[in-house]
């Protein structure tokens, strides 16, 4: 199950979505900053995408979490 994917395709994310983003999170990002950040949003996303096709399932991990620390 994916949480970055909608059921109708992949997300894109374009300036004015880095623009409310922002907004959101109280930030202020520079006007000549906000094209490059969208581009950087998107590739990390579609690699994220890349990620979620792959079978992970016998695949042991290198490390797990011990709640107990």
């Amino acid at each position: 199950m994916s949480y970055l994917k909608p059921s109708a395709g992949s997300i894109t994310i374009d300036p004015a979505t880095i623009t409310v983003l922002a907004r959101l999170a109280g930030l202020s990002i520079p006007s000549e900053d906000i094209e490059p950040l969208a581009g950087a949003l998107q590739n990390q996303l579609a690699s994220i995408e890349l990620l979620e096709e792959m079978e992970f399932g016998d695949v042991t991990p290198s490390y797990t979490f011990d709640p107990r620390w």
